[in-house]
């Protein structure tokens, strides 16, 4: 089972929730934002996982981001990218991308995402 979090205020196409099965929701506010933010950790089949990434990347805004994981593999899913990451080269890779988009390092905190999807 795939494991992983989206941010709701992120989608321009909200949809993208039915894919999944939201396993908890809270309300967070983010670093350097005043505004407070809808977080759905989430949990998702392998069945469902190429469909949930070609509409996550048509579905998330620019200057954001979500990720899934599962056996120390994650997924971090862009505006009309994804990264497949399986070593620290790919997850830095993937944070360069991000930074590149306006989103801010700490944000992105990919190497503990692995192991705790829901951090």
């Amino acid at each position: 089972m795939w494991k992983g979090v989206i941010l709701e205020e992120s989608l321009e196409d909200k949809s993208l929730l039915k894919l999944v099965k939201i396993v908890n929701t809270h309300l967070e506010k983010l670093e350097n934002e005043d505004r407070v933010l809808t977080f759905h950790k989430i949990e998702l089949e392998d069945k469902n996982i190429e469909e949930f990434i070609t509409k996550a990347e048509s579905s998330i805004k620019d200057a954001f981001y979500l990720h899934i994981t599962k056996d120390n593999e994650l997924i971090v899913i862009f505006k009309n990218k994804t990264f497949f990451c399986k070593t620290l080269v790919e997850m830095r890779q993937a944070r360069e991308y991000g930074i590149e988009r306006g989103i801010i390092q700490e944000q992105m905190p990919f190497e503990r995402l692995v192991m705790d999807p829901w951090s």
